[in-house]
């Protein structure tokens, strides 16, 4: 009895600590160049509707600012790694990376006015070609 005893104990041990060491190892699976910023949208396809303002957001920045944009990323809640990895814990988030430099992280209900005046300041895009929704805003 105790010899099965011990091999639970010592086979649990082993579980768990592999299960440790590959959560705390897990690298950025973005990968990316130190130098080259992008934007990720985490999105979950069961909640579309909270996500009208970040969608209309950054099609509103893609057409204005059309070669001034980083390029975007579209990440769905069911890719659980990613998801895990950035810590995302609501629908719909958007981080704008630099290499592994988190540069603006918005979680939550926004308004699109809101969501593009944050992307316009971390673009460090021309405001003025948007000045009506930068005076709206003031």
């Amino acid at each position: 009895m105790d010899k099965y005893f011990g091999i639970i104990i010592f086979s649990s041990f082993f579980l768990l600590n592999a299960c440790v060491s590959s959560a705390s190892t897990m690298e950025n699976p973005l990968q990316s160049q130190p130098s080259e910023t992008f934007t990720v949208l985490f999105s979950d396809t069961s909640t579309m509707h909270k996500e009208t303002n970040y969608y209309n957001a950054l099609l509103e920045l893609q057409q204005t600012y059309q070669t001034d944009t980083p390029s975007l990323i579209i990440i769905d809640a069911t890719e659980h790694d990613i998801v895990r990895y950035f810590n995302i814990e609501q629908f719909p988030t958007i981080i704008v990376l630099t290499g592994e430099k988190e540069n603006l992280r918005i979680e939550g209900p926004f308004s699109k006015d809101e969501i593009l005046a944050h992307l316009i300041e971390v673009y460090h895009l021309d405001k003025e070609v948007l000045n009506p929704l930068i005076q709206s805003l003031s």
